[in-house]
C-alpha cells in the first residue's frame, strides 16, 4: 500500500513537471504576474472579474508550491540529521516573517503616508452662524434603497443598477420638503425666489433666458493611461442618473431651455459613460432617443464628441493664501450655480469632499497648486480655502441651490464606493439626496454620516465649517476689493446620535439657532444584520485592522463581530457560517464568533440573527483568509 501511494505522488509529480503540466506552471506564473502589473498601480482593479480569476490561478499556484514545500519539511523533520531537525525552524521563521512584511508592506503601500486615522466623539447640538435658505439652515435627507441595485452587475453607473424613476420621485420629495411647498413648480419657485430676493433681484422666480451653470464632480476621469473619455472603471464620479433627475426638474417643471444650461467641470475630462447616459433617454439602447442633447457639456479639453472645452474670462478670484485663480465664461456668464457635491471622504489627510471642495474644479488652472493651502485648512483655527469659494460672488454667492449626490458612497477615499453598515443602510448602497440653500448646514450634515459610519475624517476636517460659520476678520477677500467676510455663510453644528437618524430632533432646529434637519424613508426600514468585523476591503492581520486593501483578507485568526440595526425586539441568536456550515451560534450581545483554524483562499461569511421568535434576517461577505 506505502509503495502504491509513493508510485501516485511520483506520477502526480511526473504530470505537474511533464510538458503537459508545463502549462499548469506558464499559467500560474502569466496570473500572478498579470495580477501584479494590473493591480499594483490601480488598487482598485482587484474587484474586476478578470482579476478575481487571476487571483484565484495565483493562490492555487502558490497552494501547489506551498504543499510541495510542507511536504519537504515533513520529509526533513523524519531525517535523523542535526541540520535536517533545524530546517523547519528556519523555514517556519522565514514564512512567519515573509507574511508579516508582506502584509505591512501591502497596507503601507495601497495606504500610502495617510497619517494613522484617530477617531474624535463631537460635541452635539452646539450650533454656530446663521442658517440660510427659504427655510434657514434646512438641510433635507432623502432615503430610498430602491434607487440603487444592491448587488451590482458590471459597473455602479450603468443602467441596470440605477433606477430613475426612483430618483425622480426623491428629487421632488427633496425640493418640496426643503421649501415646504406642495408640488415641484411651487417648490421650485420658492427657491428661484427667495434667491433674487436675496440677491436685490425682487420676489421673482426664474425667468426665461437666465443661464443655469451646474458644477458636477469627476475628479477621478483624469489618471491611469488611455484616453480618460473611453476609460470605464468603478470609481465615484457624478451619477448620470441624479444629474438627469435635476434636469427633468429644470427643463420640464421650471421651463429652463436645454441651451441656457450648462453641466461642468472645469478641471477634468466629461466621460462618455456618464455624457451618453445624459445626453440620450437610455443607453445602451436600440434605437438611440436624445433627451438632452441641446445643453452645453464642458469640461478640460473638449476632447470628445458633445464635449465643448472650458474657455477663460478675464474674472479672477483671490484666495487668502494669495493664490490667483481665472473663472470659466460659463461660470461668469450664468446667473444661478447648482452645486452638486458626493458623499465623499478625501484621502488629503483624511479630510472630505463635499460641497466646498467640489468647487476646487471651476478653474482654469491647475487643482493641485491649491492643496497646500488646502491641508494648511484642515487644521483647527487655520484660513480654510472652502470659505473662500462659499464667499466668492461668482460662486457660493451665486449658488442657488447645494444638491448632495449619496446614492453611492466612499468610506476610505474619493473613489471606491461602499456600503454603509449604520443605521438604516444596513450594509447596501447609501441611496441618499441632500438638498439644502445653506452650504454650512448640509455639508455639516453629509460630514456627520461620513463620521457616524467609522470613515474617521480628522476633526480638523471640520475646520472649513467653522470658519464658515464664523468667519475669521480680514482674512476673506476672494473679489480683492479690500471688502474681507465679516457674516456667517450658514450654520454649523454636530448631531445627537443617540436620537433616531429620521428625527428633526437629531439636530438643534430653528427654535435653537441650529440646522432644521428633515428626513423621508423611514417606511423603507427593515431589521437587518451586519458584520462588523471584518470590514468589507480591509486587511487583519492577526485580528488587527491594517486599513483599506483591494479585497477582504485575513491573516491569523480573527474575532468576527455581528451587529442587529433597527427595532427588531428581542433577539433569541446570531448564527456564524462559513462557506454554509455552521460555525457557532451566539445568543448575547455582543455577538462573537472567533475563527482560529487555521484556513486558506476564498471563503464565505455568513449570519443568520432570528428575533420575535419568527423572523429572521442574513448578509454575507467574501473574505480570503491565509491561516
Amino acid at each position: 500500500m506505502k509503495n502504491h501511494t509513493n508510485h501516485k505522488k511520483n506520477r502526480i509529480w511526473e504530470k505537474m513537471t511533464g510538458w503537459k503540466g508545463i502549462w499548469f506552471h506558464i499559467a500560474g506564473i502569466i496570473a500572478i504576474a498579470w495580477f501584479l502589473i494590473r493591480v499594483v498601480p490601480k488598487p482598485q482593479r482587484a474587484q474586476y472579474p478578470c482579476q478575481q480569476v487571476a487571483m484565484s490561478l495565483s493562490l492555487g499556484y502558490i497552494a501547489f508550491w506551498s504543499i510541495l514545500f510542507t511536504g519537504l519539511v515533513i520529509w526533513m523533520r523524519k531525517a535523523k540529521t542535526r541540520f535536517a531537525k533545524t530546517v523547519p525552524t528556519f523555514a517556519a521563521g522565514f514564512i512567519v516573517l515573509f507574511t508579516i512584511s508582506g502584509a505591512v508592506f501591502a497596507t503601507n503601500y495601497f495606504q500610502g503616508s495617510e497619517p494613522a486615522a484617530t477617531s474624535w466623539d463631537p460635541i452635539p447640538k452646539q450650533p454656530m452662524g446663521t442658517g440660510t435658505g427659504v427655510n434657514p439652515g434646512r438641510v433635507v435627507w432623502v432615503w430610498n434603497p430602491d434607487a440603487t441595485e444592491k448587488n451590482l452587475t458590471g459597473y455602479w453607473w450603468e443602467q441596470q443598477n440605477n433606477n430613475q424613476d426612483v430618483i425622480d420621485h426623491m428629487f421632488s420629495v427633496g425640493v418640496q420638503q426643503l421649501t415646504g411647498a406642495s408640488s415641484d413648480s411651487e417648490a421650485w419657485n420658492a427657491v428661484f425666489s427667495y434667491f433674487n430676493q436675496d440677491h436685490g433681484s425682487g420676489n421673482v422666480g426664474y425667468q426665461p433666458g437666465e443661464k443655469i451653470a451646474i458644477k458636477l464632480n469627476f475628479n477621478n476621469a483624469l489618471g491611469g493611461t488611455g484616453d480618460p473619455y473611453v476609460k470605464e472603471d468603478n470609481d465615484r464620479d457624478a451619477s448620470p442618473y441624479v444629474v438627469k433627475a435635476l434636469l427633468h426638474h429644470l427643463v420640464n417643471v421650471v421651463g429652463v431651455a436645454q441651451e441656457d444650461i450648462t453641466i461642468f467641470d472645469a478641471s477634468r475630462p466629461m466621460p462618455n459613460c456618464f455624457y451618453n447616459r445624459v445626453y440620450y433617454e437610455a443607453y445602451p439602447a436600440d434605437p438611440l432617443i436624445e433627451e438632452f442633447a441641446h445643453i452645453h457639456y464642458v469640461d478640460s479639453t473638449g476632447g470628445a464628441a458633445g464635449r465643448e472645452q472650458v474657455v477663460p474670462s478675464l474674472t479672477k478670484m483671490y484666495f487668502s493664501d494669495g493664490t490667483v485663480r481665472t473663472l470659466p465664461t460659463c461660470v461668469v456668464e450664468a446667473k444661478y450655480i447648482i452645486n452638486m457635491p458626493l458623499l465623499k471622504r478625501h484621502p488629503i489627510n483624511m479630510g472630505v469632499t463635499l460641497s466646498g471642495k467640489n468647487f476646487f474644479g471651476s478653474f482654469i488652472e491647475q487643482v493641485s497648486d491649491i492643496h497646500p493651502y488646502h491641508i494648511s485648512g484642515l487644521t483647527m483655527g487655520n484660513a480654510a480655502p472652502q470659505v473662500d469659494l462659499f464667499a466668492y460672488e461668482h460662486l457660493g454667492g451665486k449658488t442657488l441651490l447645494f444638491l448632495g449626490d449619496g446614492t453611492f458612497a466612499t468610506k476610505v477615499d474619493h473613489k471606491t464606493i461602499a456600503k454603509f453598515l449604520m443605521y438604516p443602510f444596513n450594509d447596501d448602497w447609501t441611496n441618499s439626496l441632500f438638498f439644502s440653500q445653506d452650504p454650512v448646514a448640509v455639508d455639516s450634515v453629509m460630514y456627520d454620516f461620513l463620521l457616524a459610519e467609522g470613515t474617521n475624517p480628522i476633526e480638523g476636517a471640520q475646520n472649513y465649517l467653522h470658519q464658515a460659520a464664523v468667519p475669521q476678520p480680514n482674512v476673506y477677500d476672494p473679489e480683492h476689493d479690500g471688502t474681507y467676510l465679516s457674516t456667517s455663510l450658514g450654520v454649523h453644528e454636530h448631531w445627537d446620535q443617540t436620537v433616531n437618524i429620521f428625527s428633526a430632533d437629531r439636530y438643534s432646529g430653528p427654535s435653537g439657532n441650529g440646522i432644521d434637519y428633515r428626513s423621508s424613508g423611514e417606511e423603507f426600514v427593515r431589521p437587518g444584520v451586519v458584520i462588523t468585523t471584518p470590514l468589507e476591503k480591509h486587511l487583519y492581520l492577526f485580528g488587527t485592522d491594517r486599513g483599506a486593501f483591494p479585497f477582504t483578507m485575513i491573516i491569523g485568526k480573527i474575532p468576527v463581530e455581528a451587529q442587529v440595526n433597527g427595532d427588531v425586539g428581542t433577539v433569541q441568536k446570531i448564527e456564524f457560517y462559513k462557506d454554509s456550515t455552521l460555525q457557532f451560534t451566539d445568543t448575547e450581545a455582543p455577538y462573537i464568533w472567533t475563527w482560529n483554524k487555521v484556513s486558506f483562499f476564498r471563503h464565505t461569511l455568513k449570519i443568520i440573527a432570528y428575533y420575535d421568535s419568527v423572523n429572521s434576517t442574513s448578509n454575507q461577505m467574501t473574505v480570503w483568509k491565509i491561516f
